[in-house]
């Protein structure tokens, strides 16, 4: 009998030894909270995107203009140059990979002097390849090309219509 009271009395004092020592050996740490500030992009256009000077024919046709050139291909239209690929830059945190975004809907271009006559221009793109990102001085620069499409036998006038550009991060 003597035996089982000290087995109990010495279980219980371990029990209690076990509970007391797991309460010493909480501890107590810290977490870190951070936070990146993003510089607020600037958008400039330098060049207007421009399709040049254009004789229309009989038959509908085309002006498309790519944005890594600047190349105009003319179909079914003459054209008498004056042609150029948008140009952009823009400013925000260096390094940063942001992203584009252009019109995906054709736009209108209407007379601005002259009869009145509208056209439409879709297609847009610009010479990024792969992932746009800002330099290490926070710089980007690209450029936007487009199609233009001239109605046959188009009415003649200077046309102009806005397009579209954003930079995001």
């Amino acid at each position: 009998m003597f035996t089982n009271v000290r087995s109990r009395s010495l279980a219980l004092a371990a029990v209690a030894v076990a509970v007391g020592l797991g309460s010493h050996q909480a501890l107590a740490n810290t977490g870190t909270a951070k936070a990146v500030i993003l510089k607020a992009i600037s958008l400039t256009e330098g060049t207007n995107l421009n399709f040049g000077t254009i004789l229309p024919s009989a038959s509908a046709g085309t002006v498309a203009v790519a944005a890594a050139t600047g190349t105009a291909t003319p179909t079914n239209v003459s054209l008498f140059g004056g042609a150029a690929a948008g140009s952009w830059s823009a400013t925000g945190t260096a390094n940063q990979n942001v992203t584009i975004t252009l019109d995906s809907s054709p736009i209108t271009l209407s007379t601005i002097s002259g009869p009145a006559g509208t056209m439409t221009v879709d297609g847009f793109a610009t010479d990024v390849v792969g992932q746009a990102k800002f330099d290490n001085t926070g710089n980007l620069a690209f450029h936007v090309g487009a199609t233009l499409h001239v109605g046959a036998n188009q009415q003649d006038g200077s046309y102009s219509g806005s397009y579209n550009v954003t930079v995001n991060y």
